[in-house]
């Protein structure tokens, strides 16, 4: 039962004069197994829909799991239940919890939702959709609730409430780089259940109730165990590129911390294919017997219309322009090892290979070495599980060949996955690093979509490298794969021969089944194919704006290569100006539908769940409070103070995301870092507002100014600091990042319970819609990171969400000085 002191307001000096019971302890630890399994489901079904669906739809679960928790709130307002007993709503949400995560795993696996059939059967869809959703969101209700109930009911201990929700997510993130390698996404899942039996067990009030529910926990993690991996999750889309993962039995399967990685057999006898979150990228294992005299005579050979060693010829032109001169070379994306085994066919004297999916890495050197000829275990080979540009920044070597290959399928760009996310590896900082690690006659070779962008990019790498605006001598491109062309840089300028020698390597000369051919090189005719604008360094502002598509240079701070659509209108694919490439205008219609840019359809859809959130968070509970009489003078400054620290902390928690790859190179480890860092540093500093609001009192909240200084510290000495870590080795680098995290993640966890607890002695009543709200807003806050940084960049995202800070402190002085509600409700009509 609830105590009776619980149920009355106590003044702010004695609040804390009473030291929690050993009943209400055990709810710190419902909160920590709670949170953590919350968010560890967040990640796992996020992770679970790039592979049946696409990853830009993953904004699914995200949307999801904040409505719940808003939804959970809005309930615990309009249905407060004050005659039962805090444990047994708490026992019964975590229970629910635990059954809504199970009844997830068949919904996933029998679900037939489809975007590619939105069209042809939209209602349908539209229904199967909407199951899932239902499905998806009912989790995140029931966790919700019970944090909402919790907090709500023991509000005057919501210091140490709020440390320990807090600290549990940040365990939970951690989570999800361990359990999917150990037991698949299926097992994860049932620890994730087993989670919540484990909460409903220390939140039970009689034994038989807690003895079930540590049953229940034993039970699920051994079958995650046992059976977890054989819970498979199939495509519900078929995915271009590769055949439908559903329809075929991989070789070999494994969700990696990066992405789910699938071997399947190829459509020929000599290849493989590996396939990463069920068909999004995808890479060959050509089969090679490490006979390389033999393969220097037969690598350019055609089986049943398929190249034998390669997806394509043009992989090996950088590496067969340098042929017998004992090169060095760098491969980004070394993969399945195409690239590898060219550069090792025409005589390089030692090749870098680096590739950032460790499970791939794995599987060249073990299973399937022997397979590939075992070209990783050749000693001119060096192999390497790393990102491509920490590893450049990390290196003082310089490279007569730098190859990066495109990460992205055809397939990506049908359905806009990776459209509004960032590529590091394509601006104008990293430009900046791969012609800086070339030798005097060096090679750069990108395969990548849209030429226009590459070229604006790379020029102004190159200007500010070797000013001048010569670039255009040292640029050739070329056709390479559907709309993705070879581009090729030289540190010194292309000579006459060379080129002859490229268009001798297009032709018949060496056999492949497509047609390539030049399109653009120094001194050709070809030059003409690229008019001069494109090349002049600043961008012309009114050339750039004449241009039906953007191809401003993407920086470090604006790292979204893919952004290039001005319109929603197709473009012609047959332009004669020669402002529009036919392959350019092929890569923006190819996620067209319609009217609909595929790319931006996890947009459309925060947007429209903001709106109709909008009207669920604010209209009705107004109205209800309303109706049922009770006084909501606080109701204003409630909504504006817990909306602004919901914004506000989803946008400066997801653009530290995003910058901080650079500081620490590894994305996954600057997830994690940035994740575990904030969630648990915001808790300790949840932890230590009580005390600080007892020497200070109300002033306590300008604590968020400490936050304002670090973080516009942070915006003003970024490049300072990316370059000092320079050489420093990965564990340092996260050392250092989460060093910096710290300052910005303590005060970030004190305006909350601060807000609460002031709530707490103005209107109680009212707390847990301030959760609602709070839920409501971070929708609004993820939607407002990503538009404020496509359309502006990193730091006026962060800008933004300094702002709305500020906002919060304003408001709570207000919030403060509201006069005290009416905690009895009425019995009017």
């Amino acid at each position: 039962m609830i105590e009776p002191h619980r149920g009355k307001e106590i003044p702010p000096d004695v609040e804390r004069s009473m030291p929690p019971t050993r009943s209400e302890r055990r709810f710190y630890g419902v909160l920590f197994a709670v949170s953590g399994a919350t968010l560890l489901l967040e990640l796992t079904l996020t992770r679970i829909l790039d592979v049946i669906l696409y990853s830009n739809l993953a904004y699914l679960i995200v949307s999801s799991a904040i409505l719940g928790f808003g939804l959970a709130g809005l309930c615990v307002l309009i249905w407060p239940m004050p005659k039962v007993a805090t444990e047994r709503l708490v026992t019964g949400a975590a229970a629910a919890f635990a059954a809504a995560v199970l009844l997830l795993i068949p919904v996933l696996i029998n679900s037939r939702a489809s975007i590619d059939l939105l069209v042809d059967h939209p209602v349908k869809q539209l229904v199967h959709f909407g199951v899932l959703y239902l499905f998806l969101l009912a989790p995140f209700v029931a966790s919700g609730f019970v944090i909402s109930t919790v907090i709500s009911r023991r509000a005057d201990d919501i210091h140490r409430l709020y440390f320990w929700d807090l600290v549990g997510a940040g365990a939970g993130c951690l989570g999800i780089f361990v359990l999917p390698p150990l037991l698949g996404a299926g097992g994860t899942l049932l620890v994730i259940a087993a989670a919540g039996a484990l909460a409903a067990m220390l939140a039970a009030p009689r034994a038989p109730s807690r003895y079930t529910g540590a049953l229940a926990a034993i039970g699920l993690v051994a079958c995650s165990v046992v059976a977890g991996r054989q819970i498979e999750f199939k495509n519900l889309v078929e995915k271009r590129g590769v055949s439908l993962v559903g329809a075929q039995r991989s070789e070999f399967s494994r969700w990696d911390p990066i992405s789910k990685i699938d071997v399947l057999p190829g459509g020929v006898s000599f290849a493989k294919r590996i396939v990463y979150d069920g068909g999004s990228q995808s890479s060959g294992l050509y089969q090679f017997d490490g006979d390389l005299a033999t393969l220097r005579r037969q690598y350019f050979d055609t089986l049943r219309a398929q190249s034998h060693y390669n997806s394509g010829k043009y992989i090996a032109l950088a590496h067969w322009l340098k042929r017998d001169a004992a090169t060095r070379a760098l491969v980004i994306g070394s993969a399945g090892g195409q690239e590898t085994l060219a550069a090792l066919a025409w005589g390089a004297a030692h090749v870098d290979a680096v590739e950032m999916v460790c499970t791939v890495v794995s599987l060249t050197q073990h299973r399937y070495a022997a397979y590939i000829g075992r070209i990783f275990s050749d000693p001119r080979v060096a192999e390497t599980c790393a990102e491509g540009r920490s590893f450049l920044q990390q290196s003082n070597r310089l490279y007569d060949v730098i190859q990066i290959h495109s990460n992205h399928t055809v397939s990506s760009l049908a359905n806009g996955s990776g459209g509004a996310q960032p590529v590091y590896l394509q601006t104008v900082e990293a430009y900046e690093d791969y012609l800086s690690h070339l030798t005097p006659d060096g090679i750069l070779q990108v395969n990548y979509f849209v030429f226009p962008r590459l070229l604006t990019t790379a020029a102004q790498a190159w200007n500010r490298l070797f000013p001048g605006n010569t670039f255009r001598s040292h640029l050739v491109i070329t056709t390479g794969y559907g709309p993705m062309p070879t581009f090729l840089i030289k540190r010194s300028e292309w000579t006459p021969n060379e080129i002859d020698d490229i268009r001798r390597f297009l032709g018949p000369a060496f056999p492949d089944t497509r047609t390539y051919q030049i399109i653009y090189a120094p001194g050709q005719p070809e030059a003409r194919n690229i008019p001069d604008p494109f090349f002049r360094v600043p961008l012309d502002e009114s050339f750039a704006r004449a241009l039906p598509y953007d191809v401003r240079p993407p920086t470090d701070n604006w790292p979204f290569f893919r952004e290039l659509r001005k319109n929603l209108q197709p473009l012609p694919e047959n332009d004669t100006t020669d402002l529009v490439p036919r392959s350019t205008a092929e890569f923006l219609n190819a996620s067209l539908r319609g009217h609909v840019p595929m790319e931006r359809v996890h947009l459309y859809l925060l947007g429209g769940i903001s709106l109709v959130a909008s009207g669920i968070f604010l209209l009705v509970p107004l109205l209800w409070l309303r109706r049922r009489g009770l006084r909501s003078v606080g109701a204003a400054p409630t909504i504006i103070y817990f909306g602004c620290l919901g914004a506000g902390f989803i946008i400066v928690e997801l653009v530290l995301m995003y910058k901080f790859v650079l500081l620490i190179g590894f994305p996954i480890y600057a997830m994690a870092t940035v994740l575990f860092t904030l969630l648990v540093s915001a808790g300790i500093g949840s932890y230590l507002a009580e005390s600080l609001a007892r020497h200070l009192g109300r002033r306590a909240i300008l604590i968020v100014g400490v936050f304002e200084v670090v973080a516009l510290a942070l915006i003003v000495t970024f490049p300072l600091l990316r370059d000092f870590t320079l050489g420093l080795s990965q564990a340092t680098r996260i050392a250092f990042a989460a060093a910096l995290i710290v300052p910005i993640g303590v005060p970030l966890g004190m305006p909350f319970p601060l807000g609460i607890a002031e709530l707490h002695r103005r209107a109680p009543a009212l707390i847990p819609w301030a959760w609602g709200v709070n839920g409501f807003m971070s929708v609004v806050g993820s939607l407002l990171a990503v538009v404020l940084s496509i359309a502006y960049g990193f730091n006026v995202a962060l800008g933004a969400g300094l702002a709305i800070y500020a906002g919060a402190v304003a408001s709570f002085f207000i919030l403060a000085r509201s006069p005290r509600a009416d905690l009895q409700h009425s019995d009017a009509k």
